[in-house]
């Protein structure tokens, strides 16, 4: 059984009882409140505010927005219809988002309450005298990762934003960041981090120095810094940790193999406890689910068109539901046009037998091997041109897929290379969240919305909006061109 951090239980007490003491009618005495020069003094107090941090940085807090309606459905591989959530969702499809939109608007606040919970960890660990220089500088740099992550995570979206750092000067108007500046902060504190951070923790989800290595290496890919992206992914290679998953790979995300060599950091969750809910989504209609799970009417589903493009024998197949037979005895054959199922959908996260309702409690990896191979693949063709690194690193990836290996002769430019790692991104990844920025990258984001249908797809919105409700409420906010 996998030992996850759990929720700052104390700490929300604390405040709790903060905002609740009164002794009577007209006076109100505070009796506990939280001062983090005294909370941080003890390493249960530590550990309740990087818990508190984490638990608002992870995929799985509002992993319905922050890895489908913001980073797949705008690509080409997933999207959804039905249940109350449809007129949402196809804004995203369509890229008719605003800047009213509150999807944006939570993630922005949730991305910055870690922000806020890691500062304040940082901005006192010094004065924990009785904890030891080595536990000191361990959860320092837990602390810089999970804010340099939120940043990061914010970049992914928004582009440069404000840089808050501390919380003990507050400003209630920072300016946004120039892309010089952010570079030089995410760069530096990933860097630091990595330093001082483990090669493995004792509890299971928490970062280690892969993970700060493997984030740093995808934000210089993102970056178009190719020899920074192929140096820092060779360092995760070399720490010699990890490896491609070898097992059964339709069963890869399921939850009895969740705690395996290939994920590098994960986003941990619980039926009862940052549940996964995405196969509540995934559950086509009158599918058989068992009497503990759920079965949203908001249906998340894979592009037919994309699915075709598998080879017949890529075991990643196995990935998905092409067809069932419904509560009612009836067959359904989701490729087939006109079936009522509509799509053929993604089941890589392998129902959770023990789930609760929509929870599940299979992981969502943020990063694993595969990437990092494929990252510096893509970095070192971006550099020299089809090579034979990059060919060895690629063919890694689809050997394990069971699939025909390339041979150099196949690609006569970069373009090419670049264009055949583009497509094995999208079979390896579907549904993990990564299409959008790979897309982006590739110049490819707006063409191909334009090439299914979407006119709204405009070139600015290769980045979303400033939320409208930060923007009035920091005159020194700017907001993002075409908005």
């Amino acid at each position: 059984m996998k030992t996850n951090y759990k929720p700052a239980l104390s700490l929300m007490l604390v405040l709790t009882f903060a905002l609740c003491s009164c002794r009577d009618f007209l006076k109100e005495e505070v009796y506990t409140e939280y001062d983090p020069e005294s909370f941080l003094q003890t390493e249960e107090g530590i550990n309740s505010v990087l818990t508190a941090a984490y638990s608002n940085m992870v995929v799985t807090s509002g992993l319905r927005d922050r890895q489908f309606t913001l980073n797949e459905f705008p690509g080409d591989i997933m999207w959804e219809w039905g249940g109350s959530f449809e007129n949402q969702a196809t804004l995203y499809m369509t890229f008719n988002w605003d800047p009213q939109e509150n999807i944006l608007s939570n993630v922005w606040q949730q991305y910055y309450v870690s922000i806020r919970n890691a500062n304040s960890l940082l901005d006192n660990i010094d004065r924990a005298t009785a904890i030891s220089p080595e536990k000191v500088a361990g959860y320092r740099a837990e602390a810089r990762f999970i804010r340099a992550a939120d940043y990061y995570f914010l970049w992914l979206l928004f582009g440069p934003v404000p840089l808050v750092t501390t919380t003990d000067t507050m400003s209630l108007s920072p300016s946004r960041a120039t892309e010089a500046e952010f570079n030089t902060f995410l760069t530096g504190e990933l860097q630091a981090a990595a330093t001082d951070l483990p090669l493995k923790q004792s509890l299971y989800g928490k970062a280690t120095r892969g993970g700060a290595l493997a984030l740093l290496g995808e934000y210089y890919l993102n970056t178009a810094q190719w020899q920074q992206a192929a140096d820092v992914s060779k360092q995760v290679m070399d720490l010699d940790q990890y490896k491609l998953f070898d097992g059964d790979l339709a069963n890869m995300f399921a939850v009895a193999n969740e705690e395996n060599n290939e994920v590098i950091f994960t986003s941990p969750a619980l039926p009862t406890l940052h549940g996964n809910n995405y196969m509540a989504h995934a559950f086509p209609p009158n599918y058989p689910i068992q009497s503990n799970w759920l079965n949203y009417g908001a249906q998340f589903c894979v592009y037919n068109d994309w699915v075709k493009t598998y080879a017949q024998n890529d075991k990643r197949r196995g990935w998905f539901l092409f067809g069932y037979t419904d509560v009612n005895g009836k067959a359904h054959d989701l490729l087939a046009p006109g079936d009522e199922g509509r799509a053929v959908r993604c089941f890589k996260y392998v129902p959770d037998p023990d789930a609760i309702s929509e929870n599940h409690g299979n992981d969502v990896p943020v990063i694993r091997y595969a990437e990092v191979l494929l990252n510096r693949a893509e970095a070192l063709n971006e550099l020299n041109g089809p090579n034979a690194e990059s060919l060895d690193l690629l063919n890694e990836v689809r050997t394990r897929a069971g699939v025909a290996v390339y041979k150099l002769s196949d690609f006569s430019s970069g373009e090419g290379f670049r264009d055949a790692l583009l497509k094995e991104r999208g079979w390896e990844f579907v549904a993990e969240g990564k299409r959008r920025m790979d897309l982006i990258r590739q110049g490819k984001l707006i063409s191909a919305a334009k090439a299914r249908g979407v006119s709204a797809a405009e070139d600015y919105k290769t980045r979303f909006p400033i939320p409208l409700n930060e923007i009035d409420a920091n005159p020194a906010l700017e907001q993002n061109p075409g908005y």
